[in-house]
């Protein structure tokens, strides 16, 4: 009895002076293998980490010269639009500067009787900017070149009538048949014409065919036989 129990305590002594030992290196062992998964793991996110940052330096860099390219594209815009600005306050300006006020205006025909092939000649002259009306000739020298608008106004007696044109170097600007058919009272009539001529050109009004006899009722009191132009846009 007394053996039996010597061995037993023997026993568990012997256990007991081994299990310590055992549990000690199981748990180095787990300690280790978790410190090497947790510096695989940190390794791991490190290199993940320095991945995603070149990315974003790369993406960083990328709106960077992307930003700067939109800058210069911008600066270039606002350099064209100013310079397109400048050009078109140029061309105002040159339109303003180069647009003088050519004018005339002439009436009081010298002859109430007119012939054919005879040129209408106004002579009293209201003004004439542009100094281009000879009221001794009744012929007009274009002083700019550009587009002119021409009127001529004639009074009819009763019965009468008058066939003329405007003209220039001999080529018809407008032709027009002038007639008072009201058995009653004389009248006027008024017709216009617009030629694009060059500098130096001579306009003059001319009869084709007309009534025999007297056929301009003059009276400057109450009505004008006339003659005008004037430049509405000059082309040099």
């Amino acid at each position: 009895m007394f053996a039996h129990i010597v061995l037993l305590v023997t026993v568990c002594a012997f256990v007991s002076s081994r299990e310590p030992e055992c549990s000690r290196f199981h748990y180095e062992e787990k300690t280790l293998e978790k410190m090497i998964k947790t510096e695989i793991y940190v390794d791991k996110i490190k290199s993940e980490t320095e991945n995603m940052q070149q990315r974003m330096s790369e993406k960083l860099d990328g709106i960077q010269k992307a930003w700067k390219k939109t800058e210069r594209e911008l600066k270039d815009a606002i350099e064209d639009n100013k310079k397109a600005v400048e050009e078109i306050k140029d061309e105002i300006d040159v339109s303003t500067t180069q647009m003088p006020v050519v004018a005339f205006q002439s009436y009081f025909l010298k002859e109430t009787s007119i012939e054919n092939g005879q040129t209408l000649i106004f002579t009293k002259t209201v003004y004439d900017k542009g100094l281009g009306y000879n009221n001794r000739t009744g012929v007009y020298t274009t002083p700019v070149s550009g587009a002119y608008l021409f009127s001529v106004q004639l009074c009819i007696f009763v019965d009468k009538f008058v066939h003329v044109e405007i003209v220039h170097e001999d080529a018809t600007i407008i032709k027009v048949r002038l007639v008072d058919e009201d058995q009653r009272y004389h009248s006027c009539s008024t017709v216009t014409g617009v030629a694009v001529l060059s500098k130096g050109e001579r306009v003059w009004v001319k009869s084709i065919i007309s009534s025999t006899g007297e056929n301009i009722w003059r009276n400057p009191d109450i009505v004008w036989n006339s003659f005008s132009g004037v430049l509405i846009n000059r082309s040099d």
